[in-house]
C-alpha cells in the first residue's frame, strides 16, 4: 500500500506540464499562459525543468515573485516594471494568489488586472503565470474575459513528496527539510494575521492551512506535520461548521492522510467520508478527485483490516480511473497495486499477481529511476513472501531498497518500510545475523519519524525482540 495515495499522473503531470510548455515557450510572438497548481513543489520542479531546456535553446527565462499582500495600486504597476525590464524571452509570474491586501475583496484588483490586459498582453515576453486553484475559480467566475486571454490554461495536477529523507540535507529536487519548515512556519505566520482580518474559511484553507500542513507532509516530517495541524486546528471550527466547499473537502483529505500515516485511524475515518461526500457534491460522481477519495477510503479500510469493505471502493476508484484516464494511466497503476495488497493480504495470491505485474509494467514508463517503480517493486516482492517464494522475493526487496535509499535518502519511512521487509525475509529464512541490523536500522527511523507508539514502530520493535531470541 503506497504511503501517500495521491500519484503522479501523466496529463497533468510534471513531465507532461514541462513538455506543454516547452513547446508553448518556443513558439513565435507574444503570449500568455495559465497553470493551476496546488503542490509548490511540484510547481518548483516544472520551472527548474523548463529553465533547463529553455537555457539549452538560448531562450531568456525570467522569474518574477510579486510581494505579499499588497494594495493593488501598488502591486499592478510593480508587475508592469517587472515584465518591462525582463523584455524578451519568457516570464514566470508566482504569488497572484497572495499578492493582494485583504483590506479590499479581490474583485478590485482583478478588475485593474483586466483593465490593464492589453498592455499586459503586448510585452515581447512569452508570460506564465502561475495561479492557486482559488484564485483560478475566481477569475473563471468573476472575469470571464480577463480568464479567455490566457491560452493554454493548463492544470498541474501532480503532488510530489520530495525525494528527501526527512532528516536529509538535499535532495534531488532541490527541495530540502529546512525549506518545507520556513514554508510552513511563514505559511502558519499568515494565517495568523490574515484569520485576524477576518478571512473566510475557505480562503485560509486554500491559501494557508493546507500547503503549511503540505510542505511538512511532503518532506516527509510527519510528527511536525502532526504539530502545526493542532495549531491550525485550534484556530479552525469544528467540522461540522466547516462550510460545504472543494476546499473543505481538500483540507480534510490531507488531515485524514496524515492521520493515516501517523497510524490515527479513528481520526482519519472521521475525515475521509465527508471529504468524498463534498468531492461527489461538487466534481460529480465522475471525477479523477473522486476516485482519489474513494481510493483513500479504501486505503483506510485495508489498514483496518476491513477487507470486505475496502474491496468494493478500490474496484470502483480503479473503474473510475481506467474510465476517465485510460488503461495507461500511473493512477490506474496505483488502484491496481492497491487492489492486489488486498487480494494478497487475503490469500487471494492468483488475483494478486497479474495486477502486481501490470502495475510494474505501467510505473516504469515513469522511469526505472523512480519512487513508484520502488514501490511496485516492493509489493511484488511482498507477495513472493506470503507465498514463501523466497528467491523471487529477495532480488526485488534489495532491489527496493537500494531505489528507496538512492531517491528517498537513508532517513525516510518508506526506507524504514523496506529494510523491515527484507529483514523479516532473512528471518523467516532463519538468517537472524543478516536481520537484526536491518530491524534495528529500520527501527530507529520510524521512532524519530512516526514516533514510539506508531503501529509500525511498534511492529518492528516486536519482530526484533523475536529476532534477538532466535
Amino acid at each position: 500500500m503506497d504511503r501517500f495515495p495521491v500519484v503522479p499522473t501523466e496529463a497533468g503531470s510534471i513531465a507532461d506540464i514541462q513538455r506543454r510548455l516547452s513547446l508553448w515557450c518556443q513558439r513565435q510572438g507574444r503570449g500568455l499562459a495559465r497553470v493551476e497548481y496546488s503542490s509548490e513543489f511540484a510547481r518548483q520542479r516544472v520551472v527548474a525543468d523548463l529553465q533547463r531546456a529553455l537555457a539549452e535553446l538560448g531562450i531568456p527565462f525570467h522569474e518574477i515573485i510579486l510581494p505579499f499582500e499588497r494594495p493593488p495600486a501598488e502591486v499592478i504597476p510593480l508587475l508592469l516594471d517587472k515584465l518591462t525590464e525582463a523584455g524578451s524571452g519568457v516570464v514566470s509570474i508566482t504569488g497572484l494568489g497572495s499578492a493582494f491586501s485583504k483590506d479590499v475583496p479581490l474583485i478590485e484588483p482583478l478588475q485593474i488586472l483586466n483593465f490593464n490586459r492589453e498592455r499586459i498582453a503586448a510585452f515581447p515576453a512569452r508570460q506564465i503565470w502561475w495561479m492557486p486553484p482559488a484564485l483560478v475559480r475566481n477569475i473563471v467566475h468573476s472575469m470571464p474575459d480577463l480568464n479567455s486571454w490566457f491560452s493554454p490554461r493548463l492544470y498541474l495536477m501532480e503532488v510530489i513528496k520530495p525525494a528527501a529523507a526527512a532528516f536529509s540535507l538535499q535532495s534531488s529536487t532541490g527541495v530540502n527539510l529546512e525549506d518545507a519548515r520556513q514554508r510552513a512556519q511563514r505559511l502558519w505566520e499568515r494565517f495568523q494575521a490574515a484569520q485576524a482580518e477576518g478571512i473566510s474559511i475557505n480562503e485560509l484553507l486554500t491559501n494557508y492551512a493546507s500547503p503549511a500542513i503540505q510542505a511538512l507532509y511532503e518532506a516527509g516530517a510527519l510528527r511536525e506535520a502532526e504539530a502545526l495541524l493542532n495549531q491550525i486546528q485550534k484556530h479552525l471550527p469544528q467540522t461540522i461548521d466547516f462550510p460545504e466547499s472543494l476546499e473543505t473537502a481538500d483540507f480534510l483529505e490531507a488531515r485524514a492522510l496524515l492521520e493515516i500515516a501517523l497510524g490515527h485511524y479513528e481520526q482519519a475515518a472521521a475525515l475521509l467520508p465527508k471529504s468524498l461526500e463534498l468531492r461527489k457534491k461538487f466534481l460529480g460522481e465522475e471525477h479523477p478527485n473522486v476516485a482519489t477519495s474513494l481510493n483513500n477510503l479504501a486505503g483506510l479500510y485495508y489498514s483496518q483490516g476491513r477487507y470486505d469493505e475496502a474491496e468494493p471502493l478500490f474496484q470502483q476508484a480503479l473503474g473510475l480511473r481506467r474510465k476517465l484516464l485510460g488503461e495507461e494511466h500511473p493512477d490506474v497503476a496505483t488502484s491496481l497495486n492497491n487492489l492486489a495488497n488486498l487480494y494478497s493480504s487475503q490469500g487471494r495470491y492468483d488475483e494478486a499477481e497479474p495486477l502486481l505485474q501490470q502495475a510494474l509494467r505501467l510505473v516504469r514508463k515513469l522511469g526505472e529511476e523512480h519512487p513508484k517503480v520502488a514501490t511496485s517493486l516492493n509489493n511484488l516482492a511482498g507477495l513472493y513472501y506470503s507465498q514463501g517464494r523466497y528467491e523471487q522475493a529477495e532480488p526485488l526487496y534489495v532491489q527496493a531498497l537500494g531505489l528507496r535509499r538512492k531517491l528517498l535518502g537513508e532517513e525516510h519511512p518508506d526506507v524504514a518500510t523496506s529494510l523491515n521487509n527484507l529483514a523479516e525475509l532473512y528471518s523467516s529464512q532463519g538468517r537472524y545475523e543478516e536481520a537484526e541490523p536491518l530491524l534495528v536500522r529500520a527501527l530507529a527511523i520510524r521512532e524519530r519519524v512516526l514516533g514510539v507508539a506508531h503501529p509500525y514502530t511498534v511492529a518492528t520493535r516486536r519482530w526484533l525482540e523475536r529476532v534477538r531470541e532466535g
